[in-house]
């Protein structure tokens, strides 16, 4: 969320300073190396992941606590509504925890963007190179998953439709390996664009008070900013819903292609 004295204390026109605000990530540098807000969310998000892993692991086998019992919850969900449909039980039990930290990875990252931090405001899902890594991560799981299993040669077979006529076979051979890469990065694209899109909005609703600097626009305004606030939550836990879905339907494309 866009820091308000950010867009009080400077001089020009608030619109600019919102995009300004959106696209400048540097928080500092370390010598010659700028390093962005957007890798500083990256790193915390990844260090409570491991820090609840850990309290998670001490405690005991049976679920006790509101923690343990959501955790539990996810995982099964995860499991029996999204895994093992697309997957099979061998397949979906074995890359649960991978679709498990994805989940969570994202949640994370998308909640902390919706914390009203003063320099550090915006999500790290609405940095290209976050959602890039992340898609990069999936396709490399699901070609060496697909190596691993199938081999060699059963992992090119995928991208030939069984009972295909010769003739066509290298054309679509093309066109499917093409289509694998493209649906990575369109998974890249659509979280970026998905995250940026309502900060982007409420950072606009909150630039409209500074422009027309008319209390009866403030009031407005800031219900109105307010509102889409609560709709980004509801978006943060759909998105990395939405992208673990996704990941289970590539991934189990890959490993298991008839299922």
């Amino acid at each position: 969320m866009m820091p308000l004295f950010l867009l009080s204390s400077e001089g020009g026109d608030p619109i600019l300073r919102v995009l300004q605000h959106a696209l400048d990530h540097t928080l500092f540098h370390l010598g010659p190396i700028p390093v962005s807000k957007f890798s500083v969310m990256v790193v915390i998000s990844g260090a409570l992941l491991v820090l609840m892993a850990m309290v998670l692991n001490r405690a005991s086998p049976v679920p006790r606590g509101f923690l343990r019992n959501a955790m539990e919850s996810l995982m099964l969900f995860i499991r029996d509504e999204m895994a093992r449909p697309v997957m099979g039980k061998q397949y979906a039990d074995r890359f649960l925890p991978f679709f498990c930290t994805i989940f969570l990875f994202i949640l994370t990252m998308n909640l902390m963007g919706m914390v009203p931090i003063p320099v550090v405001g915006g999500t790290a899902t609405s940095a290209l190179p976050v959602t890039g890594i992340l898609a990069a991560i999936v396709l490399l799981v699901s070609i060496g998953s697909g190596l691993v299993l199938h081999g060699p040669n059963g992992f090119l077979k995928i991208f030939v439709p069984p009972g295909l006529p010769t003739a066509l076979v290298p054309l679509l051979f093309v066109l499917e390996l093409v289509g694998f890469f493209i649906k990575h990065a369109v998974l890249m694209v659509r979280l970026f664009a998905n995250m940026i899109a309502g900060h982007l909005v409420i950072g606009a609703f909150i630039g409209l008070i500074f422009l027309a600097k008319s209390y009866g626009v403030a009031g407005p305004s800031i219900l109105l900013a307010l509102f889409i606030s609560l709709v980004e939550l509801l978006v943060a836990f759909l998105q990395a819903y939405v992208f673990t879905l996704l990941s289970v339907l590539f991934i189990g494309g890959v490993v298991h292609p008839e299922h």
